[in-house]
Order: C-alpha cells, then structure tokens, then sequence
C-alpha cells in the first residue's frame, strides 16, 4: 500500500511540473518569441518555421531518446519518463487551446524571468519525484544512473557542451 501511494504521489507532481513547464512554455515563450533549450527548443523552432504544434512534435522527437532510455533506465525510471514525455505533450497541447495569457507587454527581461520560473520549478517538481520530460532530462538521467553524476550538473554539462559546439570562440 505505501508503494502504491508513493506511485500515485510521483505521478501527481510530475503531472503538475509539466503542467506548470507546459504553461512557461506556451504563455511566455511561445507568446514572446523566446528560445529554450534542448528538444523542447528543437520543438519551437518547428512552430515558428513550419506551424506544427509542439504537443505533437514534443513527443515524436522524444521517441528516440526514450527508446535510449529502455536500454539504460529501470523500469521505474522508464516509466516515469514516458509519462512525463506524454504529460509534457498533452499540457502543451491544453494551455495552447485555452485562453489563458500573461499580459507582460512584451517586456522580455520580465518574459526570460518568467520562463525560468515556470520552466524551473516545473522541471524540479519532475526530476524531484522521478521523472523527467524527455529531451536532454534523459540522457542526464542515464549519466545519474551510470555514473553516479546529479541530474543537475549532467544537465550543465550537456547544456555548455551544445552551447561551445554551436558557438566555437
């Protein structure tokens, strides 16, 4: 019983990280033209230069990497990647289809603030309790599992890895 609640609470916060990581998402960056990194960028380049919805595209790229993630993963781990995958998508999906807005005048020190909240705390509530959104989250993970390396300086490292390649000095 205790595991079951324990599963049921992983499952709750990871569902409302990615609600709130969904809503940065569509309610400042989308509405003000700011990047993000890793697939979820790759997903908002696709919008602005092809209109495909992210929801959609979130998850089709997110394919390969968690199919990375049944080689390495646990079954657990997997799990809670698929499901914070597919919540990602079906939260994207939902914020882009209600009227919900931040009127911030398209102020965007205040927007970049925005979305490093909304997609901090969103993140953090997911890897928190187990799981990730796909992308880059799950080759972080891996590196935590494999080499006993935290989530956050993997995600640093990838991140600053992208970074130098695509902006040699």
């Amino acid at each position: 019983m205790q595991k079951l609640w324990r599963t049921a609470r992983d499952l709750l916060m990871i569902t409302i990280g990615c609600g709130l990581y969904g809503f940065g998402l569509v309610t400042v960056n989308i509405a003000n033209h700011l990047a993000e990194g890793g697939i979820t960028g790759i997903t908002l380049l696709i919008r602005f230069w092809w209109h495909i919805d992210p929801a959609y595209t979130t998850f089709l790229l997110n394919i390969p990497l968690v199919l990375l993630g049944y080689r390495y993963l646990g079954k657990r781990a997997l799990a809670y990647t698929i499901y914070g995958t597919v919540m990602l998508s079906f939260w994207l999906f939902v914020w882009q289809r209600l009227p919900v807005s931040l009127n911030i005048n398209h102020d965007l020190f205040i927007a970049g603030l925005l979305a490093g909240i909304f997609g901090g705390v969103g993140s953090g509530l997911v890897y928190r309790f187990g799981g990730t959104t796909g992308g880059s989250d799950v080759i972080a993970r891996i590196l935590e599992k494999q080499t006993g390396t935290p989530m956050g300086k993997s995600l640093l490292i990838l991140t600053s890895s992208c970074w130098a390649f695509l902006y040699p000095t």
